[in-house]
C-alpha cells in the first residue's frame, strides 16, 4: 500500500487534501494555490500529497470531479423511480447546484479559469461537444420539454452564469443570485413545452 497508509487513513487524508483544496481555491485561487500550501493546510507532508495526486493539475482535476460527483448525486436523488424528472423540478435542483456554496466553479476567478483552460487541456471541461453530449443525454429524461429545443441555447445560458461569476469584481456581486434566478427563469421559459 502506497505511503504505508491503511485504506481508512488514505481516505481520511484524501478528504483532508480535497477539503484544503476547496478552501484554498476560494481563498487564494487555484493559480496561486501550491502543493506545499495544500499539504500544509491539510496537515499532510508534501511527499504524502504525491502518494495521492501526481501533480497540482491532477489534484485540481480531482477537485472538479469530486464537486461534479456531489452535484450529480443531488440531481439523481431528485429523479423519479422511472428515471425521469419534471422540467420544473429539474431546474429547481439544477439551480441549487448553481450556488457558490455548492458549485466549485462559481468560487473561482477569471484568472483561475484561464489557468484551468491552459493546464487541463486534455480534459472535457472546456469542450463544447462534451457539453452537448451531457445535455442531449439529459433532455429525454426531463418531462415537459418542448420538441424543437436547441441544446446549445441551454448550454449557453448555463455558461453565461459562469461568465458572470468569473467577472464578479466588475458586477454588483450582491445582485448576482437574483441575476442567476432570472437566467433560470429564462431557461424554463425557453425549454417549456
Amino acid at each position: 500500500m502506497a505511503g504505508g497508509f491503511t485504506e481508512k487513513e488514505r481516505e481520511q487524508i484524501r478528504i483532508a487534501l480535497l477539503s484544503a483544496g476547496y478552501k484554498l481555491s476560494a481563498e487564494c485561487g487555484i493559480k496561486k494555490m501550491t502543493v506545499a500550501l495544500v499539504a500544509k493546510s491539510s496537515g499532510v507532508a508534501v511527499g504524502s500529497f504525491y502518494n495521492f495526486f501526481d501533480s497540482k493539475e491532477g489534484f485540481v482535476l480531482a477537485l472538479i470531479q469530486e464537486a461534479e460527483k456531489e452535484a450529480e448525486i443531488r440531481m439523481v436523488s431528485a429523479f423519479a423511480k422511472d428515471g425521469t424528472i419534471s422540467l420544473k423540478k429539474f431546474l429547481q435542483t439544477f439551480r441549487e447546484n448553481f450556488r457558490p456554496e455548492t458549485n466549485f466553479f462559481l468560487k473561482i476567478s477569471l484568472e483561475d479559469w484561464m489557468w484551468l483552460k491552459s493546464h487541463l487541456t486534455d480534459t472535457t471541461y472546456f469542450n463544447t461537444s462534451s457539453d452537448l453530449q451531457k445535455i442531449e443525454w439529459l433532455l429525454p429524461k426531463i418531462k415537459g420539454v418542448r420538441e424543437n429545443i436547441d441544446p446549445g441555447v441551454v448550454v449557453n445560458f448555463i455558461k453565461s452564469i459562469y461568465a458572470m461569476y468569473q467577472n464578479r469584481e466588475t458586477l454588483f456581486e450582491e445582485s448576482l443570485e437574483t441575476n442567476v434566478d432570472l437566467i433560470f427563469e429564462s431557461i424554463y421559459r425557453y425549454m417549456k413545452a
